[in-house]
């Protein structure tokens, strides 16, 4: 019975996916509560030395709206930032992926909760 139980239990881990087994759930949402359009958004590993691509592309993210992102990576730091329509710009780093499901763009800046 016991060996079952651990084989079953070995099988859901597997299944899982490697984000779930690795205890890191990734998965995070960018909410706007900033009273502004977000027009772009931007982050990736810390250890990446530019920003790479817009991730919103052709979209843009008004306030009170959020959109959620599962980035394709491991856990670890990253970084992040956020322009928005009047051309401001935060910029957030350093956070771990791991203990964070949003990213708060807000009047003052942009957090992580």
């Amino acid at each position: 019975m016991l060996r079952r139980f651990v084989l079953a239990a070995a099988l859901l881990a597997v299944a899982s996916g490697p984000t779930l087994a690795q205890g890191c759930d990734t998965r995070f949402t960018l909410r706007n509560n900033s009273g502004a359009t977000v027009n772009e958004f931007y982050f990736g590993p810390s250890s990446r030395s530019d920003w790479g691509r817009d991730r919103l592309g052709e979209n843009v993210v008004s306030s009170g709206r959020a959109v959620n992102y599962t980035p394709g990576g491991r856990g670890g730091n990253y970084d992040f930032k956020v322009v928005w329509a009047n051309g401001e710009s935060a910029e957030l780093m350093r956070v771990n992926i791991c203990e964070t499901s949003e990213i708060v763009a807000t009047r003052s800046g942009i957090e992580a909760r």
